[in-house]
């Protein structure tokens, strides 16, 4: 095992370890009950309902928002990307303004816009739609998610080398060939820690859509919170920093690790 892997594994478990501490620091000989309330609870933190009989709700509904939001930041980050390095100089500069608005936007600040400017039913050709709390709350994460795809785009292609253009246009291929066919390939591998580190920035944002009223797992905590009593409030959010952590922690070590192959195959 490497010293790399090592200082993975005391990192992951010195998190815990102190998570506990607090917890015990925190009370006493009364841990006994907080981690039985915490158990008790588990079930309704985790998926937001009682016994696991739904989903949808608590944590899991952190994770599916930050699975759909990257997903739509992903689709509509490579096409502002692909204008960002257009040869087209109004596409061109018209693309980096609008990254620049979307990356400098407050998350917080879009999803409270999202909740006020989206109606709550919308209506295409005489479809009606109701536009949820969960929808608003991926629109709007994943609004300012695709300014930093697309600035990964953009970068990943700047980082091939010009004479590759070149070389390819010498051999009579189109812009768009010399992207889907030489350029992607080797700038997609390039991106892909961006993308990761990214995603994890984004699910710990998660954390805000509780502004628009989505039940994730801060909204069912403050509910337990309210029905348990303000003595386990520390215990209830340890817990969810800790389920935070048990997500985001492996994310973070994978990327550290891709990065390092990825310097090292240079």
């Amino acid at each position: 095992m490497n010293r790399d892997a090592i200082s993975a594994i005391l990192g992951f478990f010195g998190v815990i370890i102190t998570l506990l501490a607090i917890l015990f620091i925190s009370y006493g000989q009364a841990s006994g009950a907080a981690i039985g309330v915490l158990i008790d609870r588990s079930s309704q933190l985790l998926t937001g309902s009682a016994g696991f009989t739904g989903f949808g709700g608590g944590f899991s509904a952190n994770v599916i928002i930050s699975i759909f939001s990257m997903m739509i930041a992903l689709v509509a980050g490579f096409f502002l990307g692909g204008a960002m390095v257009s040869p087209n100089r109004a596409v061109r500069t018209a693309a980096i303004l609008i990254m620049n608005l979307l990356r400098s936007s407050p998350w917080l600040v879009v999803l409270y816009a999202m909740l006020y400017l989206l109606p709550f039913r919308m209506t295409f050709f005489g479809i009606s739609i109701f536009v949820s709390p969960f929808l608003k709350a991926v629109i709007g994460l994943s609004l300012p998610v695709t300014a930093y795809v697309a600035e990964g785009f953009r970068n990943g292609i700047r980082a091939i080398p010009d004479g590759q253009w070149e070389s390819a246009r010498a051999l009579g291929y189109r812009r768009g060939q010399i992207l889907r066919s030489i350029i992607l390939p080797q700038a997609l591998p390039m991106m892909l820690p961006n993308l990761m580190t990214t995603y994890a920035m984004l699910f710990i944002g998660t954390s805000l859509v509780v502004v628009t009223g989505t039940s994730d797992v801060l909204s069912i905590g403050k509910t337990v919170i309210a029905s348990d009593g303000d003595e386990y409030a520390t215990a209830i959010y340890l817990y969810i920093l800790l389920l935070f952590f048990l997500f985001a922690y492996p994310l973070a070590t994978w990327t550290r690790a891709l990065e390092r192959r990825l310097i090292k195959g240079k």
